[in-house]
């Protein structure tokens, strides 16, 4: 099959082509593509939004596409409230235009979701499953919904990945490990992190999602959707804990916890449906996936790369990100 990806220099699509090639697939990259009418700055990124419906299906007749992943996205809770219209556009908007484009050439998509969705307040003690009850909570959220909706409702090949707590190195924006290990380096303390310490989270590293995608992709297995996790919860503060042990650097002053900005809370997702649907297998335990973090971290970070970008953006804006969080 040739597999192509949009959101390919981000964090996951920059990590998917090894998976592809993997499996014995052709990436095909739209960055080479020369028809997009419009890219994102600073990348050669197809935008999903500002090229419409026909430039899509140009794309994919042209690059003789089977399967596109469909992963290009504003992601996080901080970064979207920044960015509220243009994320909307992008993560819905955006979506729909590959939908459309999709049908038109017989391509299927497999759209990278977002755990968020979930009502998570109601799933503390027990673990989030495919048809656990929709509630988000945040404009984030929304847009995942609506894309996932989208999907269902108008693809007519789909299926849908939701990883949980997705971690790795460059290109990681997001993450407590990225955020924790770039700032412990570059001497940055007292970083706004907008968890509790004490709660209980599951972090996966991105290689493992990576070949979770591919591997439902590779089994051929459509309209159906799959949460992605490692299930091997642990406490936030010993995750601090262990990127101190691997660094050698005090990570005890690198972060100021908001704990009443944890609307997530004990966040567990069973991945059971995949694991008996195909052969996939997380092969990284917490522990060796940090280390791959830091040992990424050390032998090259990438000109322009931070992970604090958007939350220096805010505070230089003195824009308020904690009123974007649901209280707890």
């Amino acid at each position: 099959m040739k597999i192509a990806i949009t959101g390919e220099s981000g964090f996951i699509g920059r990590n998917l082509p090894k998976s592809i090639e993997k499996f014995g697939h052709e990436f095909v990259s739209l960055n080479n593509y020369k028809n997009f009418l419009s890219r994102r700055p600073r990348t050669d990124e197809p935008c999903v939004y500002n090229n419409g419906e026909k430039t899509w299906i140009r794309a994919f007749y042209d690059l003789d596409i089977d399967v596109i992943i469909h992963n290009a996205a504003v992601v996080g809770t901080d970064v979207v409230a920044l960015n509220s219209t243009d994320s909307t556009l992008s993560n819905v908007a955006g979506t729909h235009n590959i939908v459309r484009a999709a049908n038109a050439c017989d391509v299927g998509v497999c759209y990278t979701g977002t755990t968020v969705i979930y009502d998570t307040a109601n799933y503390q003690e027990q673990e989030i499953v495919e048809r656990s009850t929709r509630k988000p909570t945040t404009l984030y959220g929304c847009q995942k919904v609506s894309a996932e909706d989208i999907i269902k409702g108008m693809c007519e090949k789909w299926s849908i990945v939701r990883p949980l707590f997705a971690f790795g190195g460059i290109g990681d924006m997001n993450s407590l490990i990225a955020k924790g290990l770039y700032s412990a380096l570059n001497n940055k303390t007292n970083i706004k992190m907008f968890l509790d310490p004490m709660k209980i989270k599951d972090y996966l590293f991105v290689e493992d999602f990576c070949d979770g995608v591919m591997s439902i992709i590779d089994s051929n297995i459509w309209q159906d959707d799959f949460n992605i996790a490692a299930e091997t919860p642990c406490v936030t503060k010993d995750i601090v804990n262990i990127m101190q042990e691997i660094s050698g650097l005090n990570m005890q002053d690198v972060f100021d916890w908001q704990p009443q900005t944890d609307y997530l809370g004990n966040h567990r997702l069973s991945s059971r449906k995949i694991r008996e649907q195909t052969n996939w297998q997380p092969k990284y335990t917490l522990f060796d996936g940090i280390q791959e973090v830091w040992n990424s971290f050390n032998s090259r970070l990438i000109d322009g790369y931070n992970p604090l970008h958007h939350l220096e953006t805010a505070k230089e804006k003195g824009f308020n990100l904690e009123s974007h969080f649901p209280k707890v």
